[in-house]
């Protein structure tokens, strides 16, 4: 019963919150395609152009950006994967909160800005992972290389989406290379206050939401402790051998360890 409980929670939320069905790849593709073409922005860090609309409530706060390295395409050589997060109205890089705001009213300015995230590689050859283009976003709560768990030759990436909206439920995407374009090998559910906070932000969880967000870094610059929390975490996928994997699932309130078989990755076993 806890199994096919699992399953269908888990089907659920890949239909609601993943942005990877083929016409939704599509869509944000072409907000990000020509800005790209004609942007530096893979050379990314807080002193980065940020669309500022001044008659917003305090300070932009830029926010923490993504960086992990590995090889992704197979070629035995190290490449550099950057988040980033768009206006999608300027097609610039923009801020992700604010200082003197409220959680309602971050949730209400990331709607203006119709905010798009994507993560970018160092190499040419390796396509643009394209995550979500909707006004409910923040960007990326997590990214993670899981090293290479389908015994393919190739590391493969796990993200969290940071969806700016007051549910704790949320979906851990893993994601694999191969020809030419990234697909998900697998995806689960899991509660927010199962990964660590961003280095400039913290949350505030309610019984069945998010009880609000404070920002704890007005200056925007990075908090050493939290960097070492979000590096020491070791994440909620665990390689047990070639195509198989331990994920810890925790969508009941307790703890949940699976086995998958990502050659099946809906046959559960416990």
């Amino acid at each position: 019963m806890r199994i096919f409980f699992l399953f269908i929670v888990s089907v659920f939320i890949t239909t609601c919150f993943s942005c990877h069905s083929a016409g939704e790849r599509k869509a944000i593709k072409t907000v990000v395609t020509d800005t790209i073409k004609n942007d530096s922005a893979k050379k990314i860090n807080s002193s980065a152009t940020i669309n500022q609309d001044s008659s917003k409530i305090g300070s932009p706060i830029f926010g923490y950006r993504f960086i992990i390295t590995g090889d992704f395409n197979g070629d035995h050589k190290i490449d550099t994967l950057v988040e980033h997060y768009y206006d999608g109205n300027t097609h610039k890089e923009t801020y992700k909160f604010n200082d003197s705001a409220d959680y309602d009213e971050l949730v209400g300015l990331a709607s203006t800005k119709d905010p798009v995230s994507f993560v970018t590689s160092s190499n040419g050859s390796i396509d643009t992972l394209y995550v979500a283009n909707t006004s409910q976003l923040f960007g990326l709560s997590y990214l993670k290389n899981e090293g290479d768990l389908n015994g393919d030759g190739t590391d493969e990436l796990s993200y969290v989406v940071d969806w700016a909206d007051w549910s704790n439920l949320n979906t851990w995407h893993i994601m694999t290379y191969k020809d030419h374009r990234w697909k998900e090998l697998y995806s689960f559910p899991i509660w927010d206050w199962q990964i660590p906070d961003l280095p400039q932000s913290s949350t505030q969880y309610g019984l069945f939401g998010t009880a609000g967000k404070t920002i704890t870094d007005s200056t925007d610059t990075i908090n050493n402790n939290t960097i070492k929390d979000l590096q020491n975490f070791a994440g909620l996928v665990k390689k047990i051998a070639t195509n198989k994997i331990q994920i810890d699932c925790n969508v009941r309130g307790d703890e949940d360890t699976l086995i998958i078989d990502l050659r099946h990755p809906r046959k559960i076993e416990e």
